[in-house]
């Protein structure tokens, strides 16, 4: 359906990935008019580990048991394929979904709310003045108050806005698999996070309804060579790599933003990824994501209020509670990092205390600030020494 010009809204949102769907339903459902644009048709496949964390469950305002494909029940963490920490809960640490339902969900709650979805719409460029944009897109001319850009890395929003954002980016190969039934059931109800596969990164295995989704993220090598990487893993876990169900998939994951990035500017802001503010130690971004949404729907409420500036609510916002956050815990992924073989030996010595530290931000017990003065205080570093390693099961 064409746009026509005439059509304004209170807030035009680019992307509709978990943080643009979250805000379009936190402002529809206050009234303001919003409008999601989208560059796919949806549902479309995203590449996607599909691991929620409680924390980021916390933050989702619906049921989505519908949506469940696995629950992990059992957490590992295993380094040159051993096993060094294992944790089983009553209650899962972590539930498995495929990104494409759970994001043409969360669109379906916007739409519910009162947001109207633009999909295979994309987005070209922004004018005018605060409260007065011209958007122009594939589909033809709107006019908004404010435009979000929720689309992603290199968000072209970001640029059309001028805002400086910059971070690093690391790559991440993930593969879909059929497997047999008793593959399948030897990994269901448990996901591996794997050290020792890949220098200066890791590998993980989540399972799903009907197949394996299995991965490798490098913190620092270039993305070409990750395929053999990814090859010799999934066969040491008895995953054939020739029974893929789609072409493997290149991700780029932000990692480290600068201390000087700006979020917002009075004609709008960026939400998820496009921020570059993601989980350094895992790459697991849909927790901020949902999270900046959640600053980003306050921000707006105040500014249409007259009672702060949007832009500097926002960025203030954004910086105190996701960006401080993620560079603590970028300098815990550079000592995990930057010298493997020394930190693949602290793992198997202390495999069982720092999987339970990390256990606890997943599960929204303790942030990155905490666990980074945990590691580095004398009370910590005591605390380990005094720790012997605890002999696990082959996995």
């Amino acid at each position: 359906m064409t746009i026509t010009p005439s059509q304004r809204y209170d807030v035009a949102i680019v992307g509709s990935g978990p943080a643009g769907s979250l805000l379009a339903y936190e402002l529809a459902r206050t009234g303001r008019s919003v409008v999601l644009l989208e560059k796919k048709d949806l549902p479309r496949y995203k590449t996607c580990g599909g691991g929620l964390t409680r924390r980021a469950l916390s933050l989702i305002p619906f049921n989505l048991d519908p949506l469940i494909e696995d629950r992990a029940h059992t957490i590992r963490l295993r380094v040159h394929h051993r096993t060094i920490f294992e944790q089983t809960r009553p209650d899962p640490a972590v539930h498995l979904f495929m990104r494409d339902r759970l994001d043409h969900f969360l669109a379906e709650q916007a739409i519910a709310a009162g947001a109207l979805l633009r999909d295979r719409t994309r987005f070209l460029s922004v004018e005018g003045a605060p409260g007065r944009l011209t958007i122009q897109t594939t589909a033809g001319t709107l006019r908004a108050g404010l435009i979000v850009g929720a689309d992603g890395v290199h968000s072209r929003t970001a640029r059309a806005l001028g805002l400086p954002l910059a971070y690093r980016v690391m790559p991440a190969l993930e593969a879909e698999l059929a497997v047999p039934e008793t593959t399948l059931k030897r990994f269901a109800g448990s996901i591996h996070f794997d050290f020792g596969v890949i220098p200066g990164g890791y590998a993980w295995i989540f399972p799903k309804k009907n197949h394996i989704s299995a991965g490798i993220l490098a913190r620092r090598r270039p993305a070409k060579d990750l395929k053999p990487f990814l090859r010799h893993y999934l066969e040491a876990n008895g995953l054939p790599p020739g029974n893929t169900i789609r072409p493997l998939r290149l991700h780029p994951i932000p990692c480290r933003p600068d201390r000087r990035n700006q979020y917002a500017d009075e004609r709008g802001l960026i939400v998820g990824d496009g921020t570059g503010l993601v989980d350094p130690v895992t790459g697991e971004g849909i927790f901020y994501a949902l999270k900046s949404a959640r600053i980003a729907a306050r921000a707006i409420q105040k500014g249409t209020q007259g009672s702060a500036s949007i832009r500097d609510y926002y960025n203030r916002l954004l910086k105190n509670e996701i960006e401080a956050e993620t560079l603590k815990a970028d300098l815990l992924a550079r000592l995990l990092y930057r010298c493997p073989a020394w930190s693949n030996r602290i793992l198997e010595r202390y495999g069982d205390t720092i999987g339970a530290k990390h256990m606890a931000v997943y599960l929204g017990q303790m942030t990155y600030h905490q666990l980074y003065r945990y590691v580095l205080s004398p009370r910590g570093l005591a605390f380990l020494l005094r720790q012997r390693r605890k002999p696990h099961p082959q996995a």
